[in-house]
């Protein structure tokens, strides 16, 4: 039941979405999580003490301040400023003290939201992995996917878990972000060529660069 549950979003996402499948898992568990932390998890004591120690990347933080919830948000922001005031009770004296405070610092910096979504995506590659050798129909999904090189990286390093087609698996992968980046390849050279005075009256796509960027970065536009 688990793992039936674990491959709903993915069937989804490789079924009906034209860009990076799992830039649009994470962006849908992203913004189930953001809205969490703007409502029932503003006041949770587990949420808010991971919150108040760690605090918000700034991406987060400006997906909670786009949100609707600024009462929810403020009082999140007064409690982490509340707990770094506290681990700045003494000032440091000397250069020891001072790298130690930094340290400390550095320590208290990170993000709940990023980390709450670590941990389910690495399952997520993990369960591609294994659809790809479980799954009849997947692998043609797969082999078309436009995969972002983030999510590429990720999974190749997930391609232990594709058993016995693991070959395959690593082909088609690789097949499909050498193509992805010919494609790129090709569109930015024609988007450059139309600047040129000898193509005068030739027009970009202005779709290309989204694409590019889709590929190159994230699928998040």
């Amino acid at each position: 039941m688990q793992y039936q549950i674990q491959t709903m979003p993915i069937w989804d996402a490789y079924r009906t979405y034209d860009g990076c499948p799992l830039c649009k898992i994470y962006a849908d568990r992203e913004k189930r999580l953001v809205g969490q932390y703007l409502a029932e998890n503003v006041m949770d004591p587990d949420f808010r003490t991971a919150s108040n120690s760690i605090g918000f990347c700034p991406e987060h933080i400006g997906q909670m301040y786009a949100g609707q919830n600024k009462l929810g948000l403020a009082l999140q922001l007064e409690t982490r400023a509340a707990e770094l005031n506290k681990l700045l009770a003494k000032a440091p004296t000397d250069k020891k003290s001072a790298k130690k405070t930094a340290a400390l610092l550095d320590d208290h910096r990170g993000c709940v939201i990023c980390n709450a979504l670590a941990e389910p995506m690495d399952r997520y590659y993990m369960t591609i992995a294994e659809m790809y050798f479980n799954e009849r129909e997947f692998p043609e999904l797969f082999r078309e996917a436009h995969h972002c090189l983030k999510h590429t990286a990720k999974l190749y390093d997930a391609a232990v878990y594709a058993g016995k087609s693991v070959a395959a698996y690593l082909n088609d992968l690789t097949n499909g972000i050498k193509r992805d980046l010919k494609r790129t390849e090709n569109e930015m050279r024609a988007f450059a060529d139309c600047f040129d005075f000898r193509n005068s009256g030739s027009k970009p796509d202005p779709q290309s660069i989204p694409r590019a960027i889709s590929v190159l970065i994230t699928d998040k536009l």
